[in-house]
């Protein structure tokens, strides 16, 4: 009895698809009609909502800022920290509505500090922005593309220091614009910048320093995937 209803539900898939393929070649203006209209339908929700991969790959240029509230002779070096260089890369995902969206995803990131007695402390994160996106085409191929709002950094390891702790949690604000160059529908090159304003939750404090933000201009290239 499962074979016979199958065998009856293939026929008639079948039978159905024939009837519309001999109505298209023969010139059926009906289902023509149907097609074009099928056509139409799906250029349009593509125009209107489209979600896109980035690949992003460059390097990060780190300041680490301490708000000291006793400035002796084991802290005194922390006042006045310089930028340190480190790689970031990022998988990041934007869901885009009529040319404005939202974007999330995953960047790992490397921040920290340089010392005047050239020491180096590295801070390394995995970031998951959440933020307000959109875009707008510059002719047929160019993309320009924005982001902005806040970001949740975890803390994956960090240098030790004997003089503050970094906390395992880092909140703050984030904004980027990039260039899409697009090769096809499908697929294409960027290129990007990014700054990011983090420790709005105090990435630390005793009694010593009162507070620990940090800033981060990004540099980027990559590939963008539009699904």
């Amino acid at each position: 009895m499962r074979i016979n209803t199958s065998f009856r539900k293939s026929v008639f898939v079948f039978t159905l698809i024939a009837l519309l393929a001999s109505g298209a070649f023969a010139g059926d203006d009906k289902t023509k009609l149907h097609f074009k209209e099928a056509e139409k339908l799906l250029a349009k929700r593509n125009a209107l909502v489209s979600l896109d991969l980035d690949i992003q790959l460059g390097v990060s240029i780190a300041k680490t800022n301490f708000e000291l509230n006793n400035a002796d002779s084991s802290t005194q070096q922390l006042n006045n920290t310089s930028t340190k260089v480190g790689p970031i890369i990022g998988a990041i995902l934007s869901v885009n509505f009529f040319g404005v969206g939202f974007t999330s995803g995953l960047q790992y990131s490397n921040k920290g500090f340089e010392t005047s007695t050239g020491e180096r402390a590295n801070l390394n994160y995995f970031n998951i922005p959440l933020l307000f996106y959109f875009d707008f085409n510059v002719g047929d191929k160019v993309r320009v593309e924005g982001n902005l709002g806040p970001y949740f950094g975890l803390l994956l390891s960090s240098d030790d220091n004997p003089n503050y702790k970094i906390k395992n949690f880092d909140f703050g604000l984030t904004g980027s614009l990039q260039l899409a160059y697009m090769f096809n529908k499908y697929m294409g090159v960027l290129l990007g910048g990014k700054y990011e304003y983090g420790g709005l939750n105090n990435l630390g404090n005793n009694e010593n320093i009162k507070r620990i933000t940090t800033s981060t201009i990004n540099v980027y290239t990559g590939l963008k995937f539009e699904l």
